[in-house]
C-alpha cells in the first residue's frame, strides 16, 4: 500500500525518529504486513484490532474507546483507524494515557476537506460512502486534525511526503500523503 511505503520511507529516511531501546509498539488495523515487520524488529509490536480475526491469529481483540492501559507504550501506530472511531477526541486522550512519556503516535488519515466534518445521526450509508470516501467512515478530516490531536496533550509534527524526493516518490509510487506524528511530553 501506499501508505505504508510511505511510513517506512519516512523511517529509512529518519523523518520519523524512533525512541532508543527495546520498543513496546501498539499497531492497529495490522493490514500492512511489510511494516509491521519493520516495526517489529525495533521491540515488542503489538498487532491489534476491534475486529482481530481480520487479520489473524497473532492479533489481539482492542476497543480505543476503553484502551485500559497506563503509560506502557512508545509508540501507537494508526493508518487510517480514525475517521472509523465513533468520538476521535477520546480516543485521543486514550492514546495519551497509554504512552509513555516522550511516547508517540503515528497518525495517517485520508485529508479530504478543508476542515474535519462528523457524520450525523440521519446519514445514511451512502450518503456516508460519498462524503467521507467509506459507508464505515464517521467522519472525514481536513488539516484541524492537527488541533484535535493537540487538544489530548500531545505536541504534533506534520510529515508531507513532499519531504521524500520527488525522484523516490516517483520510484516507489508514492502519492500525496501526510503522516502526524503526536509525542506526548514528558
Amino acid at each position: 500500500m501506499d501508505r505504508e511505503r510511505f511510513l517506512i520511507c519516512a523511517l529509512d529516511r529518519r523523518l520519523i525518529k524512533l525512541p532508543a531501546g527495546q520498543l513496546e509498539i501498539l499497531q492497529i488495523a495490522p493490514s500492512e504486513k511489510g511494516l509491521s515487520k519493520r516495526l517489529s524488529q525495533a521491540g515488542n509490536l503489538i498487532k491489534a484490532d476491534f475486529e482481530p480475526g481480520r487479520y489473524g491469529p497473532d492479533t489481539v481483540k482492542i476497543d480505543l474507546m476503553d484502551m485500559r492501559r497506563t503509560s506502557d507504550l512508545d509508540i501507537v501506530v494508526l493508518s487510517h483507524v480514525m475517521e472509523h472511531v465513533p468520538d476521535d477526541r477520546h480516543v485521543f486522550r486514550q492514546l495519551w494515557s497509554s504512552l509513555k512519556p516522550r511516547g508517540q503516535v503515528w497518525i495517517q488519515v485520508p485529508l479530504i476537506y478543508r476542515q474535519t466534518i462528523e457524520a450525523t445521526p440521519s446519514m445514511s450509508l451512502s450518503e456516508r460512502d460519498e462524503r467521507f470516501g467509506g459507508s464505515d467512515h464517521v467522519r472525514a478530516y481536513g488539516p484541524d486534525i492537527k488541533e484535535r490531536i493537540e487538544d489530548a496533550g500531545f505536541t504534533v509534527t506534520r510529515i508531507n511526503s513532499d519531504r521524500i524526493p520527488a525522484a523516490d516518490r516517483d520510484r516507489l509510487g508514492l502519492l500525496s500523503d501526510t503522516l502526524f506524528v503526536a509525542e506526548r511530553p514528558e
